[in-house]
């Protein structure tokens, strides 16, 4: 059996492990919402062009179905990390949850192990001083 510091160790390192891939998932999804962002920068310089010279007009069509299928795929990717960020937060909320738990465990355990020493040091200088005691009688 593992002993109560190295089950502390495991939980804490699967509780890094769990942050280390939020953290992760916070920057994809920040990269999906800049990416998000520089498509309607991109839409906006892109319609004024359009507007501005009516040859290209009939290509801002092809254009707008192109960014709305992109911001699709944007919105689906945004949608599958934020799912994945909620799952990875349950997990979180385990670890920690576990990782106190052997943590109060190991307090308790040392905690008996401290009453039982304490206790037997008692019982040791109890034996002394009756010791002591029965040598003083005898004199």
């Amino acid at each position: 059996m593992k002993t109560g510091a190295t089950l502390i160790k495991l939980a804490r390192h699967k509780v890094d492990s769990v942050q280390a891939l939020i953290g992760a998932a916070e920057r994809t999804k920040e990269d999906i919402e800049r990416k998000k962002a520089d498509l309607v920068v991109a839409e906006k310089r892109e319609r004024a062009r359009a507007e501005a010279d009516p040859g290209m007009m009939g290509h801002w069509v092809a254009y707008s179905q192109v960014l709305a299928a992109q911001r699709a795929n944007l919105d689906a990717s945004l949608q599958g990390v934020e799912e994945q960020l909620d799952a990875l937060r349950g997990d979180l909320q385990a670890a920690f949850e576990e990782q106190k738990k052997y943590e109060m465990l190991e307090e308790r355990r040392m905690g008996r192990l401290s009453a039982s020493r304490a206790k037997r040091e008692q019982a040791q200088m109890d034996e002394a001083a009756m010791m002591r005691a029965a040598k003083r009688r005898s004199y």
